[in-house]
């Protein structure tokens, strides 16, 4: 096998470094997420890993890098299995101190502890961490291939846009194997099984290679080549399905960022990107255009065109183009970009009266750089919108069982429904578009960490303003309060645990909590039947056992002696809160579950939207404009069918004003001037029934 090193190193001031750098840009960027993933073939919960790396790579797009490494017990092959490993493995395993299978570092970063091995339940939210920091480097790649002698050349470059906190770091260049097909003990796929991002061999050696010059302003390039065998392990290595990943780190640890390219004509030639000084999330109203200004922007020299295209699937009635150059587009264009010159152009997006929340892609490509990666920018609007569905995003089990709840709320009478990951769910929070929403269903599922602290701040504030909650899955009391190895406490969750979900954990619980039973007592949920909890997580059956703390009281138990409490009921200031130690998707019975989203969100809502009749009524209020309100607002009214009244209340239900709203009004305008700063209720109400609830900020 043919192996042969060849360096250009340059050092160089700062302004010749900006003017003959070619792949990166000289602007500072955040960290990249690196994955590194220890798996096997014989792993019971290796494929569960490798679709929480997927879903890494696929919400980050250019923004993430996995390498599956095959190290340990269950990489080892049985007789005629193929061999997976490598001679990397082991010490890079030995280093991150890991202790079971699939375990990954992100960025060899030590986020708690001494070790830097995580369990495939903290990918995700470690990921999310680290896409958040600054790289004081920026990475570039490209790649070629000479499929005639199986030689391939690559070149890094790497631009230090800040000091490296140490003064060696170490380029990591690793030749990575997609598509290949082989066993795998779970998966269902036999000895079909895909394997992705499976790492064949470093090109630079067990701990990369070192580079010496890390201060603010350098510039580094570097060329490999190296000769691809046919084989590993008589294993054929297929370049065509082969990626080429590079990553820095500050000595044999700490991972700064990197970036994975194909390993034929690759390249992350960093053309540029789509930025706004605005928030990326807002709340819309329905028939009212949002706007979001932003700026497209080229780090290629000269004049050179891009094209920009917009990526939306909204449902029936809502809208969205976005105009550029006094054109209006709804799909893509080609416009030219000058380096240096922001462009800017508007985002347009009308909702129409379904509920949602919905994510607004831009890609802004190189027309003459097709190799090069597209550029990703992200929107979100959320309209209509009273009720939230929240995923837990540690890893996929919420979403996949996500249907339950909405199956169950849109039975119950719930159309002001829309769903989000519980990283959106903190994002949404801190850019204040939560000023409708009146209840949030959170579903952990079976998911770690079950609250990140973010996630449990961004849950907290919304109680805290009067919002309803329902939290439900198993191992969420023993994620957060059992203190056992491997969990994941915080002073900030056990604080949401204590004195928000108002319980206490008791135990991990097992098979032996197999049954829901109402507690009879109980008002909101007494009537509900009987059902059979059962085990939808291959062998995973632990349903917590809690108590109510004081001012809660028990709501379901999971025996008929009613010894084993399985769901926690309590109120927080004007806000409700049920807690459940098992996920609703285990509640066997389909009518049983449904029943208690209904009651649940008929707790909530307290007769919102129901006549004296007690049928649904369909007069309602829109968004108050502007909010937040100053002296003035105005509120859009639809079929008013009768005199009724609009009531304005702070957030514990005190009435602060009303107004009378005849029949037949569109819209009816109040003065806010004589009202203090804050947040507050406006209900429309009817022969003393409440019809519908909005919130509104007051802001002088």
């Amino acid at each position: 096998m043919k192996k042969m090193f060849t360096t250009l190193f340059l050092v160089l001031t700062s302004l010749f470094a900006i003017q003959s750098q070619t792949l990166v840009t000289t602007q500072p960027l955040n960290k990249n997420a690196v994955l590194e993933e220890y798996t096997g073939i014989h792993c019971q919960y290796c494929p569960e890993g490798h679709a929480i790396s997927a879903s890494i790579l696929a919400n980050h797009p250019g923004r993430a890098v996995v390498v599956a490494i095959h190290q340990g017990s269950y990489a080892i092959p049985g007789a005629g299995e193929p061999d997976y490993r490598t001679p990397f493995g082991d010490l890079l395993a030995s280093q991150s101190g890991l202790t079971g299978y699939p375990s990954g570092t992100v960025n060899r970063h030590v986020f708690s502890g001494t070790n830097t091995a995580l369990g495939r339940g903290d990918w995700t939210a470690n990921s999310e961490l680290i896409l958040q920091q600054p790289s004081p480097v920026n990475v570039g790649i490209a790649t070629s291939y000479n499929a005639a002698t199986r030689e391939l050349t690559v070149n890094v470059e790497l631009y230090y846009t800040a000091n490296s906190a140490t003064t060696s770091n170490f380029i990591n260049v690793a030749l990575i194997q997609n598509h290949v097909f082989g066993p795998q003990t779970a998966g269902g796929a036999g000895n079909n099984y895909e394997h992705m991002e499976m790492l064949r061999y470093f090109i630079t050696g067990q701990w990369g290679d070192e580079v010496t010059t890390t201060t603010q302003g350098s510039l580094v390039e570097k060329s490999y080549v190296y000769t691809i065998p046919a084989a590993y392990n008589s294993i054929p290595c297929v370049v065509e399905n082969c990626d080429i990943a590079v990553y820095v780190a500050q000595g044999h640890q700490e991972i700064l960022t990197g970036d994975v390219v194909p390993a034929i004509n690759g390249t992350n030639l960093y053309i540029g990107d789509v930025t706004t000084a605005e928030s990326t999330m807002k709340l819309g109203q329905p028939t009212v255009t949002t706007d979001f200004n932003l700026f497209a922007n080229s780090n290629l020299a000269g004049t050179e065109p891009f094209k920009i295209k917009l990526v939306s699937a909204p449902p029936v009635g809502w809208t969205s183009a976005f105009e550029i150059d006094g054109q209006t587009f709804s799909d893509s264009t080609i416009t030219d970009l000058v380096k240096g010159t922001p462009k800017s152009f508007i985002l347009h997006v009308t909702p129409g009266t379904p509920a949602s929340f919905e994510t607004y892609v831009f890609e802004l490509s190189s027309v003459n750089n097709p190799n090069a990666p597209v550029k990703y920018f992200k929107a979100f609007v959320m309209s209509n919108v009273n009720t939230l569905l929240v995923n837990a995003a540690g890893d996929n089990n919420a979403t996949l069982h996500q249907d339950v709840y909405i199956a169950g709320l849109i039975a119950g009478g719930c159309d002001h429904l829309a769903v989000m990951k519980s990283n959106l769910f903190v994002q949404a929070n801190d850019a204040g578009i939560f000023t409708e929403l009146l209840n949030v269903f959170y579903n952990c599922a079976w998911t770690f960490p079950a609250f990140t602290d973010p996630e449990a701040l961004a849950v907290k504030a919304f109680v805290d303003n009067g919002g309803n909650l329902l939290v439900a899955g198993q191992d969420i009391g023993w994620d957060i309060m059992s203190g056992a190895a491997g969990n994941h406490g915080t002073p900030v969750t056990q604080d949401l645990y204590t004195n928000y979900l108002k319980a206490t954990f008791v135990d991990d619980g097992s098979t032996a909590n197999n049954k829901l039973v109402a507690n009879t007592a109980d008002p909101i949920y007494g009537s509900t039947a009987t059902s059979t909890i059962v085990d939808v997580y291959g062998g995973n059956m632990y349903p917590d056992q809690i108590t109510p703390l004081q001012n809660a009281t028990a709501a379901f138990y999971y025996n008929t002696t009613l010894t084993k409490t399985c769901a926690v009921k309590s109120t927080k200031d004007q806000a409700k809160v049920i807690y459940f130690g098992v996920g609703l998707e285990m509640v066997q019975s389909t009518d049983v579950r449904n029943d208690v989203l209904k009651k649940t969100y008929d707790w909530f809502m307290e007769g919102v939207g129901i006549t004296e009749n007690g049928e649904k009524h369909s007069a309602s209020l829109g968004q108050n404009f502007p909010n937040p309100a100053n002296d003035h607002t105005t509120i859009m009214l639809s079929a008013i069918d009768r005199d009724m009244t609009l009531e304005v209340t702070d957030l514990m239900g005190r009435k602060l004003l009303n107004a009378a709203v005849k029949a037949g009004a569109s819209q009816i305008q109040i003065a806010t001037s004589g009202i203090q700063n804050g947040l507050y209720l406006y209900r429309l109400i009817s022969n003393g029934k409440v019809i519908d609830t909005k919130r509104m900020e007051i802001v002088k």
